[in-house]
């Protein structure tokens, strides 16, 4: 494991040995961009010839995937982003099927992270066989690309954000990429009814109740643990009234506590909508730095102090938003049996979830990387 220096060290040696000189070969060619920035880039060592080095969308993966319901790749067929769950392995650089040394370095949204393995050049006798076809690696590369795939969901999202929470939805961390990458294309299509028929299918009551095994790490989770379980309870049995009831309240109660432990009582707002945008302030003081969780965190809050959520009405007798359960609707005591659906149920859990995602977050930096 590299210390700082030596990482320093290390990614200096890289870029005075291959980038730079790949970038002025490119620019005497008239082949660089102007714009051009490093996201990522590989550089492939084949011992037996010269290094060869790509950048970003340049960089191609052979990985194992796991498909989209229904979805099924034929060889030479491009594969779109809706198409995709999740990425499950990489295999290693390989040169005419030949596997290589590389060394790959990527940028996570605040440092570059950088891998190398140079064990397939070793000469026979200083590793074991073993450990020459040992491949290490797979599984964070992986997970760099699984990344990669959510923040091109949440930049889609960016541009469809009206649409996607005219059927009561938004940048949901639980949903990302899969499937809020097939969501966003079914709304691009003009089908709502099939983008909210693919949300019901995928969130299961199993799903829901397995995201709640992590949120009681959360103190304001925790001490409502009793509460949120019988709200799961009922919707896995269907009483739709009885979870939704049970929940709305405490989006605001969550919310309020966990501001309540940032500052004092009397620089806490009174009114849901503006507690809930000091609630955004609070997380992006000083957030865990990727632009995609930024992004996360301004959905969620326009989602509630914009969208449906909060969404007030004059008249007892006005239309109200049926895409999900409002609080002035539903605390108030009007009762619309549209409101308690599967579906609305469904959404409740999940901005819950989001909630716990977004506090859990920040949590970490708070403690910093050193601490449990």
């Amino acid at each position: 494991m590299l210390d700082e220096e030596g990482t320093r060290s290390f990614f200096n040696n890289i870029f005075e040995l291959w980038i730079d000189p790949e970038i002025q070969l490119r620019k005497q060619a008239g082949r660089m961009p102007q714009d051009f920035k490093i996201v990522r880039c590989l550089i492939r060592l084949p011992g037996d010839r010269p290094p060869i080095v790509e950048f970003n969308e340049e960089i191609g993966w052979i990985a194992s995937v796991k498909t989209a319901p229904g979805t099924y790749f034929e060889k030479g067929q491009p594969v779109y982003l809706y198409e995709i769950q999740r990425i499950a392995a990489v295999r290693p650089p390989e040169v005419n099927g030949k596997r290589v040394a590389f060394i790959y370095f990527f940028w996570t949204g605040h440092e570059y992270q950088i891998l190398f393995d140079f064990t397939p050049n070793v000469p026979e006798g200083l590793v074991s066989k073993r450990e020459k076809d040992e491949w290490q690696l797979g599984k964070i590369i992986a997970e760099s690309l699984q990344a990669l795939l959510t923040e091109r969901t949440v930049s889609i999202h960016q541009t469809m954000r009206t649409e996607l929470q005219k059927i009561g939805l938004w940048a949901a961390p639980a949903l990302l990429p899969y499937p809020m990458s097939k969501i966003l294309r079914q709304l691009h299509e003009g089908d709502a009814g099939g983008a909210r028929t693919t949300f019901v299918n995928y969130c299961s009551p199993d799903f829901i109740e397995k995201l709640s095994y992590k949120w009681w790490t959360i103190e304001q989770l925790r001490e409502r643990r009793n509460l949120i379980q019988d709200a799961i309870t009922a919707h896995k049995e269907g009483k739709y009234e009885l979870s939704v009831h049970a929940l709305l309240p405490h989006i605001e109660g969550i919310i309020t506590d966990w501001v309540y432990t940032k500052l004092p009582e009397e620089d806490i707002p009174w009114r849901q909508e503006t507690k809930t945008r000091k609630f955004r302030d609070l997380i992006l003081e000083k957030p865990p730095t990727t632009i995609t969780y930024q992004r996360i965190v301004e959905s969620t809050v326009d989602f509630i102090v914009g969208g449906p959520v909060l969404k007030t009405f004059k008249r007892w007798v006005d239309q109200i938003d049926r895409t999900f359960p409002n609080r002035h609707v539903v605390q108030h005591g009007r009762y619309d049996p549209s409101l308690f659906t599967e579906e609305n149920s469904a959404k409740l859990f999940l901005l819950i979830d989001t909630i716990y995602q977004i506090i859990s977050a920040q949590s970490k930096v708070e403690d910093g990387p050193n601490t449990n």
